[in-house]
């Protein structure tokens, strides 16, 4: 939208234009004009749709600017500012369909909820009363999410929006808590808002929800901003103690109907202008979580600063390089336990610097241990996308037990000695396995007869061939049925089972209950 400011002094047109965040209230353009005269011609090359206007001024008064305006374009909201109280321009200015006539000195936060407001009225005027309503849900989450990037900086829009969208009055002192679902690689998106939003209710229905209120950031994590009457150092302790019991409650809450427990980082004492300070210092407080675990609340220390460095650790030891080399696996499990371990106490390094070295080390390995089996491949650059896309989510116990899990399977993988043509087969099969295969199909593709082929399966893996394409199969089922939505005959048909009823026995069999209640089971 565009807004044009007219004033014969220069001291309040300026005052006008610089002094609010015009742009954070999605006014793109705003034009200024010192007399009548001037504004009429600018009016007429740019057609905006909202003029602030003084009466008295040289050439053309505010009134007849006002009758211009509206022969050319009537729709035009154009509001009168005036520093006399005459009964006379008040009545002509309603007449000629003024929208508002405010008396001179109007403080800057007034003007700002007052040409919020038309702003709305016009574009009530072009949208239905249900788009109209999606209009004000969409600049809330708007507002929101600017805020929570940093991009509303102007203390007088952040007072003024918080009280339009949410009712809450930030003037005086204020604490930020920032708080994030505890997650873990298997934990699904709908898992994490349900969660959420059983945090929500549970601060709407306490006695907190009377200081303050809970912003959803779109990364998906809960802002609490709260009121704090006074920044005396006695009560600020007093009332971090009160919250700090409050979260630790709710967290009892959630756990106690099976939901993941929730982390959380307090900020110091400040007020809205200080907001975004206090919102980083509530993330850092936050970000102990990496070291501390899942379910942990902590409140700003002035020493806590985590550095991005690059991590060498194993990467740099020779010994550790010789073990992979030799196939000495087994082994290395304590020296990667005890690696992340030692990490953990040293309490240094940011997520980030954790979460690259993490990777780098399932990367050394895969270039390290020449042919891998393809499955132990595929599971590696499975967990690099989980790192990738969940590293926000881990702790550090997250990330030392995703690299465990790896030399784990590949150890176990390598102890069990398949001849050339079962690796031929069991690759074959992991490839394929959500298509039709066969007996036939497999011993063709391995040069053998079906019944040698059947023998030589069963002796090598301990199970049927037909088993183990079964157990491959219900077990990425498992994994769908836990961590999407779709249909589950859907799934069956997506992991290779044509007949529902069949894959339904199968899984009920391998899994002890069938696909449907382990569905409706409490996703961890």
């Amino acid at each position: 939208m565009k807004l044009l400011i007219v004033d014969d002094d220069d001291q309040i047109r300026t005052g006008v234009e610089q002094g609010i965040d015009w742009h954070a209230l999605d006014i793109e353009i705003v034009i200024t004009a010192s007399n009548g005269v001037e504004a009429l011609q600018k009016f007429t090359e740019m057609l905006p749709e909202i003029v602030l206007t003084d009466v008295r001024m040289p050439g053309m008064d505010g009134l007849t600017l006002l009758k211009q305006i509206k022969r050319i374009k009537p729709q035009t909201k154009v509001i009168i500012l005036s520093g006399y109280n005459d009964f006379e321009y008040l009545k002509t200015a309603i007449q000629l369909d003024a929208v508002d006539y405010e008396m001179k000195p109007i403080r800057a936060r007034s003007l700002i909820a007052l040409i919020k407001r038309v702003k709305e009225e016009i574009i009530r005027e072009q949208m239905t009363e249900q788009e109209f309503n999606k209009y004000l849900e969409s600049y809330k989450a708007s507002f929101r999410s600017e805020l929570l990037a940093g991009n509303i900086t102007d203390r007088l829009i952040i007072l003024e929006g918080l009280q339009q969208h949410y009712g809450f009055d930030a003037a005086g002192g204020l604490i930020c808590a920032a708080a994030r679902i505890d997650e873990d690689w298997n934990t699904n998106i709908e898992t994490v808002t349900a969660t959420a939003e059983m945090l929500c209710h549970l601060f709407e229905s306490s006695e907190l929800a009377e200081k303050g209120i809970c912003l959803r950031s779109k990364e998906g994590s809960l802002v609490f901003l709260l009121k704090s009457e006074t920044p005396s150092f006695l009560y600020s302790r007093q009332w971090v103690s009160e919250l700090l019991n409050q979260l630790r409650a709710w967290n009892r809450e959630l756990q106690s109907q099976g939901k993941p427990s929730f982390s959380a980082g307090i900020s110091s004492y400040g007020n809205v202008s200080e907001f975004m300070e206090m919102y980083n210092e509530a993330n850092q407080a936050l970000s102990l979580r990496l070291y501390e675990g899942k379910g942990s609340i902590h409140v700003k220390d002035e020493t806590m600063e985590f550095v991005d460095e690059t991590i060498a650790g194993l990467l740099d030891h020779a010994k550790f390089k010789a073990q992979l080399l030799q196939g000495d696996l087994a082994s290395l499990v304590d020296v990667v336990q005890n690696e992340f371990e030692q990490l953990k106490l040293e309490r240094k390094y940011s997520r980030k610097s954790i979460a690259t070295y993490t990777k780098n080390l399932l990367q050394f390995f895969m270039v390290i241990i020449r042919n891998a089996p393809s499955d132990v491949v595929e599971y590696i650059h499975k967990n690099i996308a989980v790192i990738d896309e969940r590293s926000e989510a881990l702790a550090m116990d997250d990330f030392k037990q995703i690299v465990v899990s790896v030399f784990e399977k590949m150890s176990i993988r390598l102890s069990r000695e398949l001849s050339p043509v079962m690796t031929r087969a069991e690759e074959f099969i992991r490839r394929n396995y959500t298509q039709e295969l066969t007996v036939e199909k497999l011993s063709e593709h391995v040069g053998m007869t079906p019944n040698y082929f059947s023998h030589r399966f069963k002796r090598e893996f301990g199970v049927s061939f037909k088993e183990y394409v079964n157990r491959l199969r219900i077990a990425k089922a498992k994994e769908l049925i836990i961590q999407t939505n779709e249909l589950l005959y859907v799934i069956g048909e997506k992991v290779g089972f044509s007949d529902y009823m069949y894959f339904t026995q199968v899984f009920k069999k391998m899994e002890g209950c069938s696909p449907a209640v382990l569905r409706k089971q409490p996703k961890q």
